[in-house]
């Protein structure tokens, strides 16, 4: 067993300590954190305690990068040969199935520990910026890595049990939903059984659910940040939340050995999967003909789940929208019906924005995965026209979130009605428009070179840009003496005017390399 594990764990880890990109992702990470350090040291004269600002932001940057890593990189650790097909190939090559879960998953959690580990004597230096001490970093630290190493298992576990990538990163994507909002629907309808007097607040079930919830709470990784970036934290490293995230990715990577052997070995289809699709007979949810634009038919259907998941879209988001209306309204004095149309909205467009950047990483990724942009460009049609069919077959199941969207507007125009003007006015409203719109551009423009996590790059692509773009700005308002605001808005229209110049360049760079991938 251990000469295969270590087989395959070598290789992995040769194979991305040779890869460039690897090295200089690590090295922008680094310098990424020296450049947090620039801005907290620039600003230490008009703030108090930098170093715990510059602190916080290291931190909750990793969090995300995390959850960014558990949804993509560690969710193929094991479908990845599914779809390639090479895991019979492997377990007749002499590897048993724990050889090949360690091979496989161990590598990938190596290099975001390393990762992890490169920052750690930066942070250090938030210490003499004043507001944190060593034992916040080391228990912040301390902390990530506990969760990093449960994530990493809870991805092992859906990739053993899911036949494609796309079908484990949901899964875990679902699983992070119910670790964070769990136990807080449970709690609240634990305490509108008490209060609907359906159970006694002294029961066994009643008490047994607390006691179950604070747990879950305390195994919370947020609510262990939350606590140790705040002043006077004095408490060990090794807390409650490192202990069961530390048991939790053991837990979750037995359950991986025992279900490799059930679900590791089904034989998946070589060709793309029909999702939702239902059968012919069905009228309603059958694809039927085709329709005039017919690729943006096939993306509607073949690649978005056509009415079926629409439909399970709109149920969904409306049983939430219900749900988190009525929290709200038990648990405050007064709700109005213009305050339910705002809460609406503005959940509505978050969920609208997730959609949107998911259709975005994935839209032009199929093509290149199946290697269909070959038999595509025979179509008498230009690549920008198909591409932007394509966009269209795809948007179209973004309506079930948009028509919530559109409901909660119009029920809260009247609130909204009074700051629009004011908002539309500032040139930093059409800044973050702009910001989207480029976000979602090189998110489809890095899905065609990049095999996976075209999504978290153009994350922290956009997060160091944005970096640059505020620290420079800063440096110019403060070497301006006077006129801050006027400098502060010239500088804004000017990056909204360079990105929206980048918005038309990546239309340009799409074109070419959906070109020159349909040649190959």
């Amino acid at each position: 067993m251990l000469q295969g594990t270590f087989a395959l764990f070598n290789r992995a880890l040769c194979v991305d300590f040779r890869l460039m990109r690897t090295h200089l992702f690590r090295f922008l990470f680094a310098i990424l954190i020296l450049f947090c350090l620039m801005i907290a040291h620039s600003s230490s004269r008009f703030i108090g305690a930098p170093g715990h600002s510059l602190f916080s932001n290291i931190i909750y940057l990793n969090f995300v990068f995390i959850l960014m890593a558990g949804v993509s990189f560690f969710a193929t650790a094991i479908t990845e040969e599914k779809e390639e097909q090479t895991i019979g190939l492997l377990l007749m090559a002499g590897v048993n199935p724990i050889s090949l879960l360690l091979g496989k998953s161990l590598p990938r959690l190596v290099s975001a520990l390393i990762l992890l580990s490169i920052q750690f004597p930066f942070t250090l230096l938030a210490i003499t910026l004043g507001g944190v001490t060593f034992s916040q970093v080391l228990a912040a630290y301390a902390t990530l890595a506990a969760f990093l190493i449960g994530l990493a298992n809870l991805g092992l576990v859906c990739s053993v049990v899911s036949a494609r990538s796309r079908t484990a990163s949901t899964l875990v994507l679902i699983s992070l939903a119910l670790y964070f909002l769990g136990p807080f629907l449970l709690g609240w309808c634990v305490e509108g059984a008490v209060a609907s007097r359906w159970i006694t607040s002294n029961s066994m079930i009643a008490r047994g659910t607390e006691a179950f919830v604070e747990g879950c709470y305390e195994s919370s990784v947020l609510r262990q940040l939350l606590a140790i970036l705040a002043s006077g934290f004095s408490e060990s490293a090794w807390s409650f939340q490192f202990w069961t995230n530390l048991i939790a990715g053991l837990v979750f990577f037995l359950l991986a050995s025992l279900f490799f052997s059930r679900f590791a070995l089904t034989e998946v289809s070589t060709d793309p999967g029909r999702g939702l699709i239902s059968k012919k007979r069905n009228r309603i949810f059958s694809p039927g003909r085709a329709w005039t634009q017919a690729l943006a038919w096939k993306d509607f259907y073949f690649v978005n789940g056509g009415l079926g998941m629409a439909v399970i879209k709109f149920v969904c988001y409306g049983g939430a929208l219900i749900s988190l209306c009525a929290y709200i309204n038990i648990t405050s004095r007064s709700y109005s019906l213009r305050e339910m149309g705002l809460t609406m909205f503005w959940t509505m467009l978050i969920v609208v924005l997730i959609e949107v950047s998911l259709i975005s990483s994935r839209i032009f990724h199929v093509e290149v995965q199946w290697k269909t942009l070959v038999s595509t460009a025979m179509l008498p049609q230009s690549m920008a026209q198909i591409a932007y069919a394509k966009v269209y077959g795809a948007l179209l199941a973004v309506v079930p979130a948009f028509s919530y969207l559109l409901i909660g507007g119009l029920l809260g125009i009247n609130e909204m009605r009074q700051d629009l003007g004011m908002v539309l006015a500032e040139p930093s409203f059409w800044l973050t428009c702009i910001e989207v719109l480029f976000f979602w551009h090189l998110t489809a423009l890095l899905s065609t070179f990049i095999k996976w996590g075209a999504l978290p790059l153009a994350f922290v692509l956009m997060w160091v840009g944005n970096m640059f773009f505020f620290f420079f700005m800063s440096l110019i308002i403060m070497s301006g003496g006077g006129g801050g605001p006027e400098v502060f808005e010239a500088i804004t229209i000017l990056f909204t005017l360079f990105l929206s110049a980048g918005i038309v360049g990546s239309h340009i760079l799409i074109n070419e390399r959906l070109v020159f991938l349909a040649s190959q």
